[in-house]
């Protein structure tokens, strides 16, 4: 008795596999043309992400800040919290020439140049407005660069001695406070106060020396300028320099007097100028 012959199975695929991989094959090939044709634009990329950062807070980033090393093995790093920087949004070139253009930033020469030119304004408005002061010999506006320098001797601001300002040198001062207020609104500028005296030595109760007294005639001025205007004491620095940088050789009362004097300095506050 034969037994029925068994049914074999067909090999390979479906035969609509083909034309599926066929598909597969050309949409791939279209993808890759496509990418093959895109431009990557940098700061559009950039801008959209510093947008995600903004949306999602901050982020926590593990640095190697604060490391700690013993025996040349880091034993330590702290993680820091870094907050999401926006990125400036730069506009094409033809939307530039149509809308607002960006400005350029200054370079250090222009801005000193420009202090300069500030402080020259000051020192016109100084000479100007305090003509009859400067007449009198009550005060002196000099300039020395881009530094203007208000002078004024101790004889007329100071007694013998004391640290105190006058009364009768409080309405010169309100007419400095003025001018200077109006030169630290029109760019980044720092006021230096300093005292100066002979080389007399002095010795009381309140004061050791003409370090001291020095000293305290500065910061008298400062305190002025800080009860009777709107400048900030961050703007404000005090030195007394006793004897150590006299304007004429101790050698006469009369030069003696001119080295006793307060100078109010007017100049930048990004440490280029320094009155050394």
């Amino acid at each position: 008795m034969s037994t029925p012959k068994a049914k074999g199975k067909s090999g390979g695929a479906p035969s609509w596999m083909v034309t599926f991989a066929d598909l597969m094959a050309l949409l791939l090939t279209l993808f890759v043309l496509l990418l093959s044709f895109a431009t990557m634009e940098t700061q559009r990329f950039k801008d959209l992400a510093g947008h995600l950062r903004g949306a999602f807070g901050f982020q926590e980033e593990s640095l190697l800040t604060g490391l700690i090393e013993m025996g040349g093995t880091p034993t330590h790093t702290a993680k820091t919290m870094s907050l999401p920087v926006p990125v400036a949004k730069i506009l094409p070139a033809e939307e530039q020439a149509e809308g607002e253009v960006t400005d350029a930033p200054q370079t250090e020469d222009q801005l000193a140049d420009a202090f300069v030119e500030q402080s020259q304004k000051t020192l016109s408005r100084l000479q100007d407005e305090m003509a009859g002061e400067i007449e009198s010999s009550l005060i002196d506006v000099v300039s020395a660069g881009d530094i203007t320098i208000i002078r004024f001797p101790d004889q007329v601001s100071f007694m013998s001695g004391s640290g105190e300002l006058l009364d009768q040198f409080l309405p010169i001062m309100k007419k400095i406070v003025v001018v200077l207020e109006d030169a630290l609104k029109e760019g980044k500028a720092h006021i230096i106060i300093s005292g100066h005296t002979d080389d007399i030595p002095i010795t009381t109760e309140r004061y050791r020396s003409n370090w001291d007294l020095s000293a305290a005639r500065a910061a008298s001025v400062a305190h002025y300028l800080l009860a009777n205007s709107s400048i900030s004491s961050s703007l404000i620095t005090v030195q007394g320099y006793a004897d150590s940088r006299p304007l004429l050789a101790n050698t006469s009362p009369s030069n003696r007097a001119a080295n006793r004097r307060v100078e109010i300095s007017i100049q930048r506050s990004d440490g280029n100028n320094k009155n050394d």
